[in-house]
């Protein structure tokens, strides 16, 4: 594992917790989830679970990143809504998008809140994890401890092959299952991006299919919030024009899916045999 490619992300993630803006813009909040993200599947690959100062670590994160991951869904369905077209179901998709406003004010709001009250701990101890993943990774360091970079190598690829199969051993992929499998894949690609000899095109299948399955899911978001504040009756054509959409981006998200797993994560017939 590249000692930069660690460290990066986590001198980002204290950057943006030390400089968020009142009004955090949308490529603000995404790049804080996203750090926040990269820094839980480094965790998961370089230490075990039970580590006292990781879960500490996690512990303080995990508040930003769920807070961050709301003003973000409230920037998507937004910028979804917006590419609607603007006919019959005008006052309807007015109203959707000014709910969605009012709700990204109300979680930009929690996140600020968050981040007020994480901002120290979290950054003091990526600062102090980031001093221990240099004795682990830095190859020039002569105080390493013997043994202990070879011994974080066995662990990711520990991790890795666990996660390779548990991607082999998803059930058959189903709107219910698909999303959970998409958060697999998220942790894997983080986790293979921090490898310098991880194989590119697998990489870039990953982030495709990440990508897939996440616009469905943003659809699938934005069917379930206009179906709550909406009228059954009265706003029914813009009702029935996202959920059409979100049809359309399930079947992409599926053969998306598929594919993946067909030219990657084939089971062998050892495999089935065995499960």
């Amino acid at each position: 594992m590249d000692l930069d490619r660690v460290q990066k992300p986590l001198r980002q993630l204290r950057k943006s917790l030390k400089r968020l803006p009142d009004d955090p813009p949308p490529e603000a909040v995404h790049k804080l989830r996203t750090r926040a993200r990269h820094i839980e599947a480094i965790a998961a690959a370089l230490t075990s679970p039970d580590e006292k100062k990781t879960r500490r670590l996690l512990k303080s994160i995990k508040p930003v990143r769920k807070a961050a991951g709301n003003v973000r869904d409230m920037d998507v369905l937004t910028s979804n809504a917006l590419t609607l077209p603007q006919n019959d179901g005008q006052e309807s998709l007015v109203r959707l998008i000014e709910h969605l406003g009012v709700a990204r004010q109300k979680s930009a709001s929690d996140l600020l809140d968050t981040v007020d009250q994480q901002r120290k701990s979290a950054r003091r101890l990526l600062k102090q994890y980031a001093k221990r993943v240099e004795s682990t990774l830095d190859h020039k360091n002569a105080r390493q401890p013997s043994g202990s970079s070879a011994q974080a190598a066995q662990h990711v690829q520990a991790v890795v092959a666990n996660r390779i199969d548990e991607l082999r051993r998803w059930p058959a992929f189903s709107a219910r299952n698909i999303h959970p499998f998409r958060l697999k894949v998220k942790e894997l690609r983080s986790i293979l991006q921090l490898l310098p000899d991880a194989d590119s095109n697998l990489v870039s299948a990953l982030g495709s299919v990440k990508d897939q399955i996440g616009d469905w899911h943003d659809w699938q978001q934005l069917a379930q919030t206009a179906a709550e504040m909406l009228d059954s009756s009265e706003d029914r054509a813009l009702l029935t024009q996202i959920n059409k959409i979100g049809k359309q981006k399930l079947s992409h998200a599926l053969a998306s899916a598929n594919a993946l797993r067909k030219r990657y994560f084939r089971l062998s017939s050892r495999h089935r045999a065995s499960g």
